[in-house]
């Protein structure tokens, strides 16, 4: 299994706040690879509300043994392709979502609207 965590994610594993017992039991698997976009530090570092440092991140990601996933063009042409829905402009979320469709990825998040991408594998139940 191959999932990348959106920012929500994250930083609920970073704090040790519960995820639902379905992530959980993925992320524990063995054969499962562990993704985190250089798009999640990059809206970490914009909020500063979240305190979080990069360091933080960068640690967090070593802890769980993840892999930095970095923007590539493939990710720009499919983030062009996606639907653009009235109630879903959030641009970061939108290059993950892009990101995890590009790599075939299934994405870890509680936000219901990804739910809309028809092309996206979403675990969170």
């Amino acid at each position: 299994m191959r999932l990348l965590l959106d920012t929500n994610a994250f930083l609920r594993l970073m704090g040790d706040r519960p995820l639902t017992r379905a992530v959980e039991r993925a992320l524990t698997r063995n054969d499962t690879e562990r993704f985190v976009s250089i798009v999640t530090a990059w809206e970490i570092a914009i909020k500063h509300s979240l305190s979080v440092s990069a360091t933080d991140v960068e640690a967090g990601i070593t802890a769980m043994a993840a892999t930095l996933l970095p923007i590539k063009f493939q990710h720009l042409d499919e983030l062009y392709r996606l639907p653009l829905y009235t109630n879903h402009r959030d641009p970061f979320d939108r290059l993950l979502i892009a990101q995890a469709i590009a790599e075939d990825l299934s994405m870890v998040s509680s936000d219901m609207r990804f739910g809309n991408y028809k092309r996206l594998r979403v675990l969170w139940d």
